[in-house]
């Protein structure tokens, strides 16, 4: 989901950005700043989905060589609990920053999906337990256990 929102507010910002000139010569793609913010939320939105693939990979097939039982769970946990902390917190950044590229005409809910996605992406960092308070927790156990291999999860054991 955070995925999908990251890509609906890109595909947005940039639909507006080759078409609004802001009173200039050129559409304002063309321009630094502009196009500096959809180059972020474009490569917020691919590591996010890149992520997520390799978390849900993972999954399904297990970390390449992560040992024993235990520490293959807990290298896919880090993975899926690493993928719900990055996503979500990326889809919060990637819609305001989608928004700075439109402007104030940004919160126009009538031709604009802003708001909308803004309001969706919000709620993400904080259900199925907030980002802070239940997910890094999380993380941050495994990073302590004694058995932790810190690169099991992305080059095997």
């Amino acid at each position: 989901m955070a995925t999908a929102i990251q890509r609906a507010a890109f595909d947005a910002a940039l639909d507006f950005a080759r078409r609004d000139v802001r009173g200039g010569a050129l559409p304002i793609v063309h321009h630094q700043s502009p196009a500096d913010l959809l180059i972020d939320v474009k490569m917020r939105t691919e590591t996010s989905r890149l992520l997520t693939w390799k978390a849900m990979h993972y999954l399904e097939n297990g970390p390449v060589a992560a040992g024993d039982d235990e520490g293959a769970a807990l290298a896919r946990l880090e993975l899926a609990l690493a993928a719900k902390v990055y996503t979500t917190d990326a889809a919060v950044q990637s819609v305001l920053d989608a928004m700075k590229v439109v402007g104030m005409r940004s919160y126009n809910a009538e031709d604009m999906p802003f708001a909308r996605l803004l309001n969706d992406a919000a709620c993400l960092p904080l259900f199925d337990g907030g980002n802070v308070g239940v997910r890094r927790r999380q993380i941050q156990k495994i990073f302590a256990g004694a058995g932790y291999e810190p690169w099991a999860a992305s080059l095997g054991a």
